[in-house]
Protein backbone atom coordinates (compact mmCIF):
# COMPACT_ATOMS: atom_id res chain seq x y z
CA UNK A 1 0.00 0.00 0.00
CA UNK A 2 2.68 2.04 0.90
CA UNK A 3 4.81 1.67 -2.04
CA UNK A 4 1.09 2.77 -4.54
CA UNK A 5 0.81 5.60 -2.24
CA UNK A 6 4.65 6.87 -2.82
CA UNK A 7 4.29 6.12 -6.99
CA UNK A 8 0.97 8.20 -6.94
CA UNK A 9 2.41 11.18 -5.45
CA UNK A 10 5.66 10.72 -7.42
CA UNK A 11 3.61 10.97 -10.49
CA UNK A 12 1.21 13.69 -9.15
CA UNK A 13 4.46 15.85 -8.49
CA UNK A 14 5.88 15.21 -11.59
CA UNK A 15 2.81 15.42 -13.43
CA UNK A 16 2.36 19.16 -12.01
CA UNK A 17 5.16 20.44 -11.31
CA UNK A 18 5.41 21.48 -15.19
CA UNK A 19 8.96 20.28 -16.47
CA UNK A 20 9.60 17.77 -18.41
CA UNK A 21 12.61 16.05 -16.70
CA UNK A 22 15.05 13.30 -18.37
CA UNK A 23 14.28 10.79 -15.74
CA UNK A 24 10.32 11.62 -16.43
CA UNK A 25 8.13 8.23 -16.73
CA UNK A 26 7.17 9.85 -20.10
CA UNK A 27 10.38 8.93 -21.86
CA UNK A 28 10.56 5.05 -21.03
CA UNK A 29 6.82 4.55 -20.90
CA UNK A 30 4.97 6.04 -24.06
CA UNK A 31 1.41 5.47 -23.07
CA UNK A 32 2.37 7.63 -19.39
CA UNK A 33 0.72 11.07 -19.23
CA UNK A 34 3.94 13.52 -18.50
CA UNK A 35 4.03 17.00 -17.56
CA UNK A 36 3.26 18.45 -21.00
CA UNK A 37 0.28 16.13 -21.41
CA UNK A 38 -1.46 17.46 -17.98
CA UNK A 39 -0.22 20.80 -18.84
CA UNK A 40 -2.42 21.21 -21.62
CA UNK A 41 -5.22 19.96 -19.18
CA UNK A 42 -4.66 23.25 -16.84
CA UNK A 43 -4.19 25.32 -19.78
CA UNK A 44 -7.46 24.07 -22.38
CA UNK A 45 -9.45 22.42 -19.53
CA UNK A 46 -11.49 20.95 -22.23
CA UNK A 47 -9.11 17.42 -22.47
CA UNK A 48 -6.15 15.09 -21.04
CA UNK A 49 -8.43 13.65 -18.54
CA UNK A 50 -6.62 10.78 -18.41
CA UNK A 51 -4.10 11.45 -15.64
CA UNK A 52 -1.64 8.52 -15.66
CA UNK A 53 -2.41 6.03 -19.04
CA UNK A 54 -2.51 8.39 -21.87
CA UNK A 55 -4.51 5.43 -23.72
CA UNK A 56 -7.47 6.56 -22.71
CA UNK A 57 -7.13 9.66 -24.22
CA UNK A 58 -6.39 8.30 -27.07
CA UNK A 59 -9.49 5.87 -27.38
CA UNK A 60 -11.97 8.51 -26.28
CA UNK A 61 -10.57 11.16 -28.94
CA UNK A 62 -10.00 13.61 -26.08
CA UNK A 63 -6.84 14.47 -26.86
CA UNK A 64 -6.95 15.75 -30.40
CA UNK A 65 -6.46 19.07 -30.13
CA UNK A 66 -3.63 18.11 -27.59
CA UNK A 67 -2.05 16.01 -30.76
CA UNK A 68 -3.11 19.33 -32.86
CA UNK A 69 -1.21 21.85 -30.18
CA UNK A 70 2.30 19.16 -30.03
CA UNK A 71 2.81 18.94 -33.49
CA UNK A 72 2.29 23.11 -34.18
CA UNK A 73 4.62 23.33 -31.04
CA UNK A 74 7.48 21.02 -32.20
CA UNK A 75 7.29 22.60 -35.67
CA UNK A 76 7.78 26.36 -34.37
CA UNK A 77 10.51 24.53 -31.77
CA UNK A 78 12.66 23.36 -35.23
CA UNK A 79 11.94 26.61 -36.78
CA UNK A 80 13.32 28.98 -34.00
Amino acid sequence: MLIWIAARLWQTVEAHCGYDFPWSASHWLPFWAGASHHDYHHMAFVDNFASTFRWWDRIFGTDNRYQAYETRRLQKAKTE
